[in-house]
């Protein structure tokens, strides 16, 4: 059964004219990794980029951290052509050059490869832009690079996804980055396999692997259980149902004291809270991430704005409405939330605002709308940069307003001023017909839920 999937999909490779020569960039850099294919065949991504000065407008320092994240170790391994050290005599490499191609593999030109795309991979094509700027990278690659700022470049490279090794124990902000990390430091290790690092990240893969009932998946995330927690018990608090649930109500209080980033003992002990100080906070180009809630756990390390808000409404209603969250902080059975614990998820969503009046995801937006143009990705679209989105503005809004509305004297004119430069965001992004266009879920019905929600919280009358 098995070589008969195998079969199959040898035939629809050979079928698509050379699939993988036209497979997707992210695809064919596995492929130069593995040794099934030449880097000559795929395009240039220089690890000195990371040397511009950071005033520089198209520093990647700028991009949306999930694509700089994934490019920054892409870089290392390509400015290292990196290749499996084995490649040349393992024979299972061997036997994939031979079977994945219908041209020799001696005889493929792979410079000329490297802008080939499979009309079925080609979401998001390269813009000319960026086709011309990596075709001149290709010469720049072949003649002109300097050993001395290539070695640099590769040095900053590795230092940086140390640190982002350190400040999400090891999980990474996504599964892709977390792999190329891991290769990377596999790499600068001497391929050793007990190298503490190298040992640290193994120990982290189980965090995105998922067992389904049709076999083995990695997953796009580590969880999304702080994010699911907060909305549940949300829920369960418009039902009156905390005090009915006592054991319920008094767990995910708990959870969510545990999870709030850099905000316990534990946390504040660890490597990671290093890395808040200003100075550090720039050498990565990271917000603050004190006080903010993450889309899965603690450990993971990276704040969002909706998750922040949505975990902060959480604590909120659970010191609220429940009894038994009261009874058993007045008798220091369960941890306590402190105010000022409080007071720094509301600096994290103040932080957050962008320009626009609206909230984006991990960070402000610091890119242009032209970085799209210099988009090297073919099956992404938008990703350069961070975008202020209708459910992060109104779980960011929604959250401050509930948080003034129990602390009235914490910075309430910049919270007044939030949500009003919020709100006329949130009208000005509404669609003619009255709908929002909702991008992390389910479309219109999601954007629509936000968007009112939002609105309300933000003082727009309800027969507006």
């Amino acid at each position: 059964k098995k070589k008969e999937i195998l079969e199959n999909a040898k035939t629809f490779i050979h079928s698509q004219k050379d699939a993988c020569l036209s497979t997707a960039s992210w695809a064919k850099l596995w492929l130069c990794l593995l040794g099934c294919m030449e880097w000559e065949g795929h395009n240039c991504v220089p690890p000195e980029m990371w040397l511009l000065p950071n005033w520089f407008p198209f520093h990647p320092g700028r991009l949306w951290c999930h694509c700089r994240m994934v490019y920054l170790p892409m870089g290392y391994l390509y400015g290292h052509k990196f290749v499996y050290p084995k490649a040349e005599t393992d024979p299972i490499i061997q036997q994939l050059r031979t079977e994945l191609y219908t041209t020799p593999y001696s005889q493929i030109p792979w410079n000329r490869t490297r802008h080939i795309i499979s009309p079925l991979d080609n979401y998001s094509p390269i813009p000319f832009v960026m086709r011309t700027l990596q075709n001149i990278l290709a010469i720049y690659e072949k003649y002109f690079v300097s050993t001395f700022l290539r070695n640099k470049g590769l040095q900053f490279s590795i230092d940086y996804m140390d640190a982002e090794d350190l400040q999400t124990n090891y999980i990474n902000i996504g599964p892709v980055n977390k792999v190329l990390n891991m290769l990377s430091t596999y790499h600068t290790s001497q391929y050793s396999l007990t190298n503490s690092k190298v040992v640290n990240h193994m120990m982290r893969i189980d965090d995105y692997l998922w067992v389904a009932e049709d076999g083995m998946k990695m997953q796009g995330y580590n969880g999304s259980s702080c994010w699911d927690t907060s909305f549940a018990i949300q829920a369960i608090a418009e039902a009156q149902l905390l005090d009915d649930f006592p054991d319920l109500s008094t767990k995910v209080w708990s959870y969510l004291e545990k999870s709030q980033i850099l905000s316990t003992p534990t946390s504040q002990a660890s490597l990671a809270f290093k890395f808040e100080s200003e100075e550090n906070r720039n050498k990565s180009y990271r917000h603050v991430s004190k006080g903010g809630w993450p889309f899965s756990s603690s450990a993971h390390g990276w704040p969002i704005s909706d998750c922040t808000g949505e975990g902060l409404k959480g604590v909120l209603v659970l010191m609220q409405q429940a009894k038994c969250i009261r009874g058993g902080l007045s008798n220091q059975s369960i941890a306590s939330i402190s105010d000022a614990r409080l007071q720094d998820a509301v600096n994290v969503l103040l932080t957050y605002q962008n320009v626009d009046g609206g909230w984006a995801t991990y960070e402000n937006t610091r890119g242009f709308g032209w970085f799209e143009q210099l988009n090297p990705s073919e099956v992404f679209g938008d990703i350069m940069i961070d975008y202020s989105y209708v459910e992060c503005s109104m779980a960011s809004m929604t959250g401050l307003a509930m948080f003034h509305d129990m602390f009235p004297g914490h910075r309430s004119k910049e919270i007044h001023t939030a949500l009003q430069r919020g709100r006329s965001f949130m009208k000005r992004i509404q669609r003619p017909d009255g709908s929002w266009y909702g991008s992390w879920a389910c479309c219109f019905c999601y954007g629509c839920w936000f968007g009112v929600e939002g609105l309300i919280m933000a003082g727009e009358p309800k027969k507006s």
